[in-house]
């Protein structure tokens, strides 16, 4: 079931025992909240709703919950989160799961009850008893993050609902920005309404202005610098996210990732694979896919994975030496183009 038809389930009565919530777009997680929130009557929620978060809190005690009757009304709804027993690999948590609870509830759901499981995962582990059961006995909600187009289209139409207009190429930055996800995007949203108050118009230059760059993006940008033999510019950058309090080694991760991801694409593309397929394997937002994509396709392969080398290389260095991190990423730039042209 889509995120759309829920609501819409949701607003008409429509409703069931069990939900699972699949996916990480934490917008429409939230609005899924607030709209099954909004099912029951104000005065009773105090008492008829419970949220239960799974790496600090016991099963058994959700599902207590859940087969309690109802306080002075006609349902109870009991919100489960961070259920990282699905996934396959379980992380350390203070308390240990009592399953077979949560299995047994799936069978014989408290008509008076809906609960719902968000599980902000791409996917669970299929192999498990409990994974089974769940996508047998739940109503699955696909909740994975929107397309580019997606995200443009509910920021216009909410906007045109608001009463305002974005023009073209504000909409653009604002998704550049913002790496095309909904959550992020919506996020920036309160503060260009607010500049855009007098007009009801959002410009380019509002949102260049108001929205600001992630770290994510800086890098991506660093990125571009490095593979494109920029030695200097990508230095002085360098320099200047060390100067605004970046960690070395957290720059050097993310800068890494980019490569990495470059490369990947690079392999998939030549094996025929296209963005929709490469984004779920990779298991990465669509948006990212297209960009790496286009700049793959610019780059070989050869260049690809000497950058690559260079900054594992780095950061072994940046660990093992005690050197200034920007001294050691200078000889990466320097040691990097050297190479590529002896």
């Amino acid at each position: 079931m889509k995120v759309a038809e829920l609501l819409k389930n949701i607003h008409e009565g429509k409703l069931e025992p069990v939900y699972l919530v699949l996916g990480k777009e934490d917008y429409n997680s939230k609005r899924i909240a607030e709209a099954f929130v909004k099912a029951v009557p104000e005065d009773q929620r105090t008492v008829n709703i419970g949220q239960y978060d799974m790496e600090n809190t016991s099963i058994s005690e959700a599902i207590g919950d859940a087969l309690s009757a109802p306080f002075f009304g006609d349902r109870r709804i009991v919100f489960i989160k961070h259920p990282y027993f699905l996934l396959g690999n379980n992380k350390k948590v203070k308390n240990e799961q009592n399953i077979d609870e949560l299995i047994d509830y799936l069978e014989n759901p408290e008509p008076t009850t809906i609960f719902v499981i968000f599980a902000p995962y791409d996917k669970l582990d299929e192999r498990k008893k409990l994974s089974k059961k769940l996508l047998k006995k739940a109503v699955v909600v696909e909740n994975g993050f929107l397309d580019e187009r997606s995200t443009k289209n509910y920021v216009k139409a909410l906007l045109q609902k608001k009463g305002y207009l974005i023009e073209p190429q504000a909409l653009e930055l604002l998704v550049r920005k913002t790496e095309a996800k909904l959550s992020l995007a919506m996020n920036e949203l309160p503060k260009l309404l607010l500049l855009a108050q007098k007009d009801k118009k959002i410009t380019e230059s509002m949102v260049a202005r108001m929205v600001p760059q992630t770290l994510e993006q800086n890098i991506f940008d660093l990125s571009d610098l490095v593979l494109a033999k920029q030695v200097k510019k990508s230095i002085d950058m360098y320099h200047n996210l060390i100067l605004q309090h970046e960690e070395p080694l957290k720059i050097n991760a993310i800068l890494l990732g980019q490569i990495r991801l470059l490369l990947q694409v690079n392999i998939l593309q030549k094996h025929g694979y296209a963005q929709g397929n490469i984004a779920s394997s990779l298991k990465v937002h669509p948006y990212r896919v297209k960009l790496a994509m286009k700049k793959s396709r610019e780059i070989s392969r050869t260049d690809l994975r000497t950058a690559y080398l260079g900054l594992v290389d780095l950061e072994e260095k940046m660990k093992s030496t005690q050197r200034e991190p920007l001294a050691l990423f200078e000889l990466f730039m320097l040691g990097y183009f050297k190479e590529k042209h002896a």
